[in-house]
């Protein structure tokens, strides 16, 4: 039996939680957020016990791995306390908002001897997993060209409300994914941002990236949270990468349904439960994580993977900054 507490009961962490409440073998000892009573109304709905600080459920002794799925830019040091506590980590993306805190983090790990795992969850998404395979095995052969993209609408952005850019909440998903299905690094990159701002009025609605891939090829990125809310699917992500043998293309756009009663919708029927058990990429995802804690297999992404998607993230902020092509610095 794996003891495992979510920190940070946001959207994403509440989650988590229902999903490891659904595994066989896992029993969800904790919960803890900075508003405690939310922690508290969770907790006495499941059983578990409720804290207000990632310090004050490590002090408890109850656990033997967590989600973290707090704001993107406090992951550092929470994540820091709870690999030196002993116990396992399941870290939300991006891990860091800056490439020192997700060097340290990728040091504290590797010196750990434990399970940190960055929560890439399209890694763990079928047609993104068999997009891998498929360029792994040369049948596309080497990438030439290809785009990926991820728009949600104004209403992500609006939850947002300034806290991180839509390169770090969006582009970070296809930067991870385009360097792992192609197998490269990106090492240059160019990059713009539009004028019109969210709601809050601090972030650009949409940016645009060409990058440079280790290879020679180029891929174009595509984020935004501006589509309005009456827009039919609430996420609209595809990729497309070019061989010089053929091509694979993945469009999440409405996975080939739609349905009509007051209104068009595409739905993305990703996670939703199959005869009472959870399923989707999430699931997987968390398995994963609990199959790596038990020992069963290896961790299927490093923290060094999701730090250099990080990098990435950075560069392009700051080739948008710059209005200049910015190299990728892996040192």
């Amino acid at each position: 039996m794996v003891r495992v507490g979510v920190i940070g009961l946001g959207a994403i962490g509440r989650e988590h939680l229902e999903i490891y409440r659904e595994i066989p073998g896992v029993e969800v000892t904790a919960v803890a957020d900075f508003a405690k009573n939310v922690a508290d109304e969770i907790a006495a709905e499941i059983g578990a016990q409720s804290f207000g600080s990632t310090a004050e459920l490590l002090e408890a002794g109850v656990v033997d791995a967590v989600t973290l799925s707090t704001p993107d830019h406090l992951h550092h040091d929470d994540a820091v306390r709870i690999l030196e506590a002993g116990v396992h980590l399941l870290l939300e993306k991006p891990i860091a908002t800056t490439v020192e805190e997700s060097d340290d983090l990728v040091r504290v790990a590797e010196a750990s001897g434990l399970v940190a795992m960055p929560g890439h969850t399209l890694r763990f998404a079928n047609q993104y997993l068999t997009a891998k395979n498929l360029v792994a095995s040369g049948s596309v052969g080497s990438v030439i060209h290809g785009n990926v993209r991820r728009n949600n609408k104004v209403s992500v952005a609006r939850r947002v409300n300034g806290r991180t850019s839509v390169t770090f909440f969006l582009g970070i998903h296809d930067i991870d994914a385009l360097t792992w299905i192609a197998g490269e690094r990106v090492v240059a990159v160019q990059a713009f941002e539009s004028e019109q701002r969210t709601p809050d009025g601090g972030q650009a609605v949409a940016i645009t990236a060409n990058l440079r891939l280790a290879g020679g090829g180029v891929v174009s990125l595509e984020a935004a949270w501006g589509l309005p809310d009456t827009y039919p699917t609430d996420i609209d992500a595809r990729l497309r990468l070019v061989g010089d043998k053929g091509e694979v293309r993945i469009d999440i756009h409405d996975f080939g349904m739609s349905a009509f009663s007051e209104t068009l919708s595409y739905p993305v029927p990703a996670a939703g439960p199959i005869y009472g058990g959870p399923q989707g990429m999430l699931y997987e995802e968390l398995n994963a994580f609990l199959r790596a804690v038990r020992g069963e297999i290896e961790v299927p992404i490093t923290m060094r993977e999701a730090a250099d998607a990080v990098r990435v993230a950075t560069t392009i902020d700051r080739a948008i900054a710059s209005g200049q092509t910015e190299t990728v610095d892996y040192r």
